[in-house]
């Protein structure tokens, strides 16, 4: 499976940020070594309200590790940080087990999930059952598993890519009242910590 390396920043300019990655710097992080890339801005999160999450996926860590050190060395992208006032306030990296559908969508949901941690057959059986409910209310699914996040609560994230908010939320519920789900969270450990929604930039 694939890896995520994600950058928690505050911008000045969430908006031209996407504006320049459509135009020009998401083919430029894929020459980098990105498998793909998205941003999402968060609308409702508590204090997390008003970050911008930037995902690139690449193929393997040091992979992610690489594109950090490439981002940084590259004057066109230094240029964007600095013009959209970029101010990073973490980063991570976590690890694909589960993918379904598409990252497509004007919204996108972040489900952090805390206990233990499951083998990837298990997660890709488990997060397919969910998806099978999911998909009613999204365009896509990625479940990711926690490599290195520092001193944080959670074990793994679930992300969701919809066209509505309410279509999605929908769906979720019904998968949360599945009997099946309970038992799967029951087995794994697994809780639900909290929830973030966005809007995506691109």
């Amino acid at each position: 499976m694939s890896f995520v390396y994600i950058v928690v920043a505050k911008m000045g300019d969430a908006e031209g940020f996407g504006t320049a990655a459509e135009e020009w710097a998401a083919d430029r992080l894929m020459e980098m070594g990105a498998v793909s890339s998205t941003a999402t801005e968060v609308i409702m999160g508590g204090e997390m309200a008003g970050s911008v999450f930037v995902s690139f996926e690449t193929a393997t860590a040091d992979a992610a590790m690489d594109l950090q050190s490439k981002i940084y060395a590259d004057d066109k992208m230094v240029a964007l940080m600095r013009d959209t006032q970029v101010q990073v306030l973490r980063r991570g990296l976590m690890r694909v087990q589960a993918d379904f559908g598409v990252r497509e969508g004007a919204y996108s949901s972040a489900l952090y999930l805390g206990g233990g941690m499951v083998d990837d057959a298990t997660a890709l059986a488990n997060f397919s059952h969910n998806w099978s409910h999911v998909q009613e209310g999204a365009n896509g699914l990625t479940a990711m598993q926690v490599v290195a996040q520092g001193p944080a609560p959670f074990t793994g994230a679930v992300a969701t890519w919809a066209d509505s908010i309410d279509a999605l939320l929908a769906a979720s519920a019904k998968n949360f009242a599945d009997p099946k789900v309970h038992e799967m969270m029951a087995t794994s450990g697994t809780t639900v910590l909290g929830r973030v929604l966005g809007r995506r930039l691109y």
